[in-house]
């Protein structure tokens, strides 16, 4: 049984991801997987028992469903192959006297561990600690707070770009000719990514996916991050895995880059955008490729 289809570019399961992996994927079906985990009481994305974003308990519940999760998703990687999670350190809240920070990072990793992958790397994506003071509105940023009492400031926090690898030999070597070139893997290979260069703007638009459910905005992960990982870790026409799809941010880049996409989204409004955005990005990679073409063929 095949993952999708010889004549599918896309696919995306509505429901929820963990059983799906568990029960209905084949299992070693996904050359690569990169995804953002929803983040346990930081985002709420729908009212679902599902949806671990309704997690408070960052130490039971969220981390029960995390562990099922990764299970999950060790079935379904070819041996040798690449996820990489995409996190957040998740700042306690002042507002339950909280002061410190939970080690969501640490959680992902140890419980991928558990699940038989094997954690290799992770590149840090720093964010823009001006942009963040005025979007979270955190005293550990603020001028006022560097002025009043100094123990409490904090630098912005950044993401994680957690590298595990299947258990397993691979068994295509990751080798596409003039995917990246060594001028990019110079600047690549540092060890944090930056605002400055990856803008933290560049996403999907989020509004038409949006509904009056929501109690806290999504966020989807910058397309220049989600690009270099895909050119990173899978051949052309391989398949690219988003088990928490949300509105598409991921099969986006992966099909205007010559690769195919699967993924999973529980809530209704999002798959429905999902689709919308995929469909638009196989456009465009169909609409290049036939101008590339053309250009080859009058040269």
């Amino acid at each position: 049984m095949n993952l999708l289809r010889d004549d599918e570019k896309y696919a995306v399961h509505h429901g929820d991801c963990i059983t799906h992996m568990m029960e209905e994927m084949p299992p070693q079906s996904v050359d690569f997987a990169v995804f953002s985990p929803p983040f346990p009481s930081l985002f709420a994305y729908t009212s679902k028992p599902e949806d671990i974003g309704n997690s408070n308990d960052l130490r039971g519940e969220a981390k029960v469903h995390l562990r099922y999760f990764y299970r999950a998703l060790a079935r379904v990687l070819k041996p040798g192959r690449i996820a990489v999670v995409h996190v957040m350190q998740i700042p306690g809240l002042a507002r339950n006297g909280e002061k410190g920070t939970f080690d969501f990072r640490g959680l992902n990793i140890r419980l991928g561990e558990r699940a038989g992958l094997t954690y290799q790397y992770d590149w840090l994506y720093t964010k823009n600690p001006q942009a963040q003071a005025i979007r979270t509105h955190s005293h550990k940023l603020l001028f006022v707070t560097l002025e009043r009492d100094r123990s409490i400031t904090c630098g912005a926090m950044g993401d994680y770009l957690i590298k595990f690898i299947a258990a397993g030999d691979n068994a295509v070597p990751i080798d596409a000719p003039q995917e990246i070139t060594r001028e990019e893997w110079i600047d690549w290979a540092e060890g944090a990514w930056t605002w400055h260069e990856l803008r933290e703007t560049d996403t999907l638009n989020t509004a038409a996916a949006k509904s009056e459910e929501d109690t806290k905005h999504i966020c989807p992960l910058q397309l220049g991050v989600i690009d270099r990982l895909v050119r990173l870790y899978s051949n052309p026409g391989e398949i690219v895995f988003s088990p928490f799809a949300g509105i598409g941010s991921e099969g986006y880049v992966s099909l205007q880059r010559g690769r195919r996409f699967y993924g999973c989204e529980l809530k209704p409004e999002y798959h429905a955008q999902a689709l919308k955005n995929l469909a638009g990005a196989q456009r465009k990679h169909e609409a290049n490729s036939r101008t590339l073409f053309d250009t080859e063929a009058v040269a």
